[in-house]
Parts: C-alpha cells; structure tokens; sequence
C-alpha cells in the first residue's frame, strides 16, 4: 500500500480501488458468475439466500476457479495482507445479487466484529474486500458507510432511521464494474435500497487472522483443499486455512 492509502483507510476505515478487474478479467470473472449464478438457481438445495431482497449465491470460490483466482488477487490481496499482516486468511466468500427496486435492504446499519468484552479501536480483526460486476451509483443499492466509525467505542449509539440513506455522515460507496473497495469489518455499514432498474451484482471476500474460525458453511471443501496443497503455494494454503492454528505465517 502507498502511504496515502494507508493514511486513507486508517482514518476512513474503507479504501476504493479504481479499476482492480482489467477488461479482459472482468468479462471472465462476469461470465464466471454468471454460470455460478445459474447454477445455484437451478439447484434449491445449494446454500445462499433466495430474498426479495438479495440472492445469495454462497461460496462462489467452489463455483470456478476465476471466483477463487480473486481471493489473492494482485490488485487488492497485497492491501488486505498490509493491512491485517502475514497471519492472513479467509474467512467467507459470497456473490450478492441484488434485485432492481428493492423495497427495503437487505442489511440494515452494523459492522461485522464484535467480541464482548474486547475494544477493537486498534485492532484490525476482519476485512472485506467487494469486487463490482455492475456499476453502482446512488441508486444501485449499494453499500453505505460512516467513515472513522471504525475507532468509535463499542457502546456508541447510532441514530436509527427508517431509510438507511439517512444516516448521518453515510458515505455511499459507487464505482464501475471492476473497480473494488475494502473496509474494516469494524466499520458501520449498510446495504441501501436499490431503486435502480438494474440488479447490483457484487463478489465479496471476507479475510481476517488464522487463528479465528471461518463462518461455519463457508469451509473450503475437500477438493479446493487437494488442490491448494498440490499447488504448494503458501498464500492460497493459508488463504484456504491450512496450517498451525497459531503459528501460521506468509513468508516476506
């Protein structure tokens, strides 16, 4: 990361990379996820969320292999490895397709990390990196933050309103398709309505320390496993969670 990314994401709490897909990437990840999304619709019993709010195709990296590619991808990995250090992992994956004209979002104002009894103001537990496949402005539906909320004390109350564009100080996120952005998992967030007429489609890869567990359902199978170790690579075994529990390190 460049000095003035860091400075950005330390007092924002979220950083936004323009044109992390090139063209040639983004019409393969896009062609990708949308076989994966078919897929998913055409089986009830593969697991995500099938909302008038949101379609959750979980686990996207199990779908296709330029869905896993993106776990450690070069445009945006190297940020998410400056920023949480060599004890890196996954810890869950998801395509989020939300449909035009929502009537209410699908995930109203929160954050991601909470641990009772433990203030995460210094600490850096989760971070979350969202890959557009669609271009996303005001109206698209996409997320909202606040930015610094990141270092607020665990006992701060946020004002509650009834449309999530309300909030005081949000932030909403826009960009192209194959532009990303990353943010803390401490940072509050929301996914605001989509009063487009187009679906918001989103890759989501979730990274935190390899001695926390990965969401349960989210668990690299058997055959992702075989073949991280028969790659021998070091960052997609430990992205993967193959390792020591509390020694596990990225080599420099």
């Amino acid at each position: 990361m460049t000095a003035t990314e860091r400075t950005l994401f330390e007092a924002n709490g979220f950083l936004t990379i323009r044109n992390a897909l090139t063209s040639a990437e983004l019409e393969t990840v896009r062609a990708a996820a949308d076989r994966a999304e078919k897929t998913w619709e055409n089986d009830p019993n593969r697991k995500g969320a099938r909302g008038e709010t949101l379609h959750q195709v979980q686990a996207p990296i199990e779908y296709d292999p330029a869905l896993l590619n993106l776990l450690w991808h070069p445009s945006t990995f190297p940020h998410v490895r400056a920023i949480l250090g060599p004890d890196v992992m996954m810890i869950d994956n998801d395509y989020f397709i939300t449909p035009p004209r929502t009537p209410r979002t699908h995930a109203d104002w929160h954050h991601d990390v909470g641990m009772p009894g433990v203030h995460h103001a210094l600490s850096t537990m989760m971070v979350k990196v969202f890959f557009l496949l669609s271009d996303v402005d005001e109206r698209s539906g996409g997320t909202a933050m606040i930015a610094g909320s990141h270092k607020f004390p665990d006992d701060w109350k946020f004002s509650i309103v009834a449309d999530p564009k309300t909030m005081p100080a949000a932030v909403q996120m826009t960009g192209k398709a194959g532009d990303a952005y990353l943010f803390n998992g401490r940072v509050f967030h929301c996914a605001v309505n989509n009063e487009s007429e187009q679906p918001r489609r989103v890759l989501i890869y979730n990274y935190g320390h390899f001695w926390m567990k990965m969401w349960s359902g989210y668990e690299p199978s058997a055959r992702l496993l075989s073949a991280a170790c028969a790659s021998n690579d070091p960052v997609q075994k430990q992205l993967l969670g193959i390792g020591d529990a509390y020694g596990q390190r990225l080599p420099d």
